[in-house]
C-alpha cells in the first residue's frame, strides 16, 4: 500500500516524533473523544513495510520531498510528542512509526503538476466523488471554485496505482513508455523506479499470502502467522515479466522455508 503524508508544520512534534521518523495524529477531534476524521483513522490502517510519500510545505512551495517506510503497523499511545502544538487537547495520538527516509534528489513540486495533468486530477476526483464506501478514496486534494487545491486536514490519505502514476509519472509503471512529465527529473525518476518495485513487491506478497490463507505452503509446514510469511516469485520478474503482479506466480513460506536451497525462488 503506498500512502500521502501532507505535513506542513515544519515542527511536526519534536524529538522522535519529527518529521521522516513517525507519522502521528490526535487519537479524536477536540471536545470529542468520539469525533473521527478519516485521515487520522487512516494511520491505523496502515501495516508494516507500508510506502509512504511524503507532501510538504504551504503555498507555492509544496512539493513532494522524498519517501519512507512503515516500521510496523499503525497503533495508538498514551506517549505524547515533546511539541504536541494545536493538539495539546488529546488524551491520546495514533502513530506510525517510520524508517529508511530517503529524499528525492530534486523535489516534486505540487503546482506544476496540477496544471501539467490538470484534466487527470479533475476526472480522478469526480469519479471518486461517485464511489460509495469502501470503495472510495481519502483523497489530500479538492476541485474548489473550480480550482485544484489541497484539502486542509488532509494528513494521511490513500494512494492507489491510479493516483500513484498520476503524481510520480510513468516511472511510476515499470513498463509504460511514455514520456517523463516535465515536472520530474531523470535521477528522481529513477528514485522514482526503486518505490515502485518496493510497492509491487508489498501487494503482491500481500495477495499470494492471502491466496495460500496466510499459511506456509512447505510440506509439513503449519507455520499460519502473516507476520512471519513472504510471498515469493516462482519465475523471476526479470525472466518472466508479463507474470509481474499475477498471484499464480507465487508461493507462500515462512521466513525458514524462504531461505530453503530447494525452493530458490526470488522474493
Amino acid at each position: 500500500m503506498l500512502w500521502l503524508e501532507m505535513s506542513r508544520d515544519p515542527v511536526h512534534g519534536g524529538g522522535d516524533w519529527e518529521f521522516g521518523q513517525c507519522l502521528w495524529s490526535p487519537s479524536h477531534k477536540k471536545g470529542n473523544a468520539a469525533g473521527a476524521w478519516p485521515f487520522w483513522d487512516n494511520l491505523r490502517r496502515v501495516r508494516e513495510a507500508d510506502v509512504v510519500l511524503h507532501l510538504r510545505g504551504k503555498d507555492a512551495k509544496v512539493a513532494f520531498v522524498g519517501t519512507s517506510t512503515a516500521d510496523g503497523d499503525g497503533f495508538e499511545t498514551h506517549e505524547r510528542p515533546p511539541m504536541p502544538g494545536q493538539w495539546t487537547f488529546a488524551r491520546s495520538f495514533k502513530r506510525v512509526d517510520l524508517k529508511d527516509f530517503t529524499p528525492f534528489l530534486d523535489s516534486i513540486p505540487l503546482r506544476p503538476l496540477f496544471a501539467e495533468r490538470s484534466s487527470e486530477f479533475r476526472s480522478y476526483f469526480q469519479r471518486n466523488s461517485n464511489r460509495v464506501k469502501p470503495n472510495k478514496r481519502s483523497l489530500f486534494y479538492v476541485v474548489q471554485a473550480g480550482k485544484l487545491q489541497c484539502l486542509n486536514g488532509a494528513y494521511l490519505s490513500e494512494v492507489d496505482d491510479e493516483l500513484a502514476s498520476m503524481i510520480l509519472g510513468p516511472d511510476f509503471e515499470l513498463d509504460a513508455k511514455t514520456p517523463r512529465p516535465t515536472h520530474i527529473s531523470v535521477i528522481t525518476g529513477e528514485q522514482i523506479r526503486q518505490v515502485a518495485a518496493r510497492v509491487g513487491q508489498q501487494s503482491f506478497s500481500t495477495a499470494v499470502k492471502a491466496n495460500y490463507g496466510n499459511r506456509c505452503c512447505f510440506p509439513g509446514c503449519a507455520l499460519d502467522d502473516a507476520r512471519f510469511l513472504v510471498g515469493a516469485h516462482i519465475a523471476r520478474s526479470s525472466d518472466a515479466p508479463r507474470m509481474r503482479g499475477d498471484v499464480s506466480n507465487g508461493l507462500c513460506f515462512c521466513l525458514v522455508h524462504d531461505t530453503c536451497p530447494i525452493q530458490g525462488s526470488e522474493k
